[in-house]
C-alpha cells in the first residue's frame, strides 16, 4: 500500500511539471559609477520573456530604448539563432556555433561552477524557490532562484542553467559595473501551435542583416 501511494505521488509530481510555457521578468539595473548611471537611464523599463517547449527555448530580452535582442535554441541544432535591433547596429542577426559561444566573451558567460544551496527558500511569483549560485569564468557570479515545478526540457543560455534542476525566477548578480536583478512577475503553462512555430523558427526575418561573430567582435574594436 505504501508504495503504491509513494508511485501516485510520484507520478503527479512529474506530471504536474511545467516543461511548456513563458515567464516574464521586471529587469532592474543599477550602479554606483555616475557614467553607467546615465547610461542606465536609457535602459528603464528593461524586460526579459522566456519562452519554451520541449527541445526549444527563445529569450527575449528588452533593455529599454537601447535594443531588443531574441535568443533561440533549439536541442540538436549547431547553431544558436541571435537576433537583435539595437540603436548602434540596427538590426543583426547571428548564427553562433557551440565553438564562437566557446571563444567569444562578448556574447557568452561560460559558466565554471554551479553549487545547489540546502536549506534556503522563498517564494518568487506565487511558486517555492530554491537557492544556486551560479560562478562565471570571468570570476563574477549570480544568485539565482529556482523553481523544480517549473523544468523546461532544453536548459542552455546565459539564464537557463542544465546544472539547475528547474526554471530560475528571481537572478541577482554585478557584471560591468552594473548591479542587475531579474524577477519573475507571471507565469503562463501555455503556447498555442501558431505560437510555438513562429516563436521558434531559425529564420531570418526580413530587415535584418546577418553578421558574423567576428564581424561584431571588430565593430566593437572601432
Amino acid at each position: 500500500m505504501f508504495l503504491t501511494a509513494m508511485m501516485a505521488f510520484l507520478a503527479v509530481t512529474v506530471f504536474s511539471q511545467i516543461t511548456t510555457g513563458k515567464v516574464s521578468y521586471d529587469v532592474y539595473l543599477s550602479s554606483d559609477n555616475p557614467q553607467m548611471s546615465a547610461y542606465i537611464e536609457q535602459m528603464e523599463s528593461s524586460l526579459m520573456e522566456i519562452f519554451f517547449d520541449g527541445g526549444k527555448t527563445r529569450n527575449d530580452f528588452f533593455m529599454g530604448e537601447m535594443s531588443t535582442t531574441h535568443t533561440i535554441s533549439i536541442q540538436g541544432e549547431d547553431t544558436t539563432l541571435v537576433l537583435m535591433d539595437n540603436m548602434y547596429l540596427g538590426k543583426v542577426a547571428l548564427k553562433v556555433t557551440e565553438n564562437e559561444e566557446d571563444e567569444s566573451g562578448e556574447y557568452s558567460f561560460k559558466v565554471k561552477s554551479v553549487e545547489l544551496i540546502d536549506g534556503e527558500t522563498k517564494e518568487v511569483a506565487g511558486y517555492q524557490c530554491k537557492k544556486a549560485v551560479v560562478t562565471y569564468d570571468n570570476d563574477f557570479s549570480t544568485e539565482v532562484w529556482y523553481t523544480e515545478e517549473i523544468k523546461p526540457e532544453h536548459r542552455v543560455g546565459q539564464y537557463l542553467f542544465e546544472e539547475i534542476p528547474g526554471m530560475p525566477l528571481e537572478m541577482t548578480g554585478k557584471n560591468f559595473g552594473m548591479d542587475m536583478k531579474i524577477v519573475a512577475y507571471e507565469v503562463s503553462n501555455k503556447l498555442s501551435k501558431r505560437q510555438i512555430n513562429s516563436l521558434f523558427s531559425l529564420e531570418i526575418p526580413k530587415g535584418y542583416t546577418l553578421k558574423t561573430v567576428e564581424e561584431l567582435r571588430q565593430f566593437g574594436q572601432n
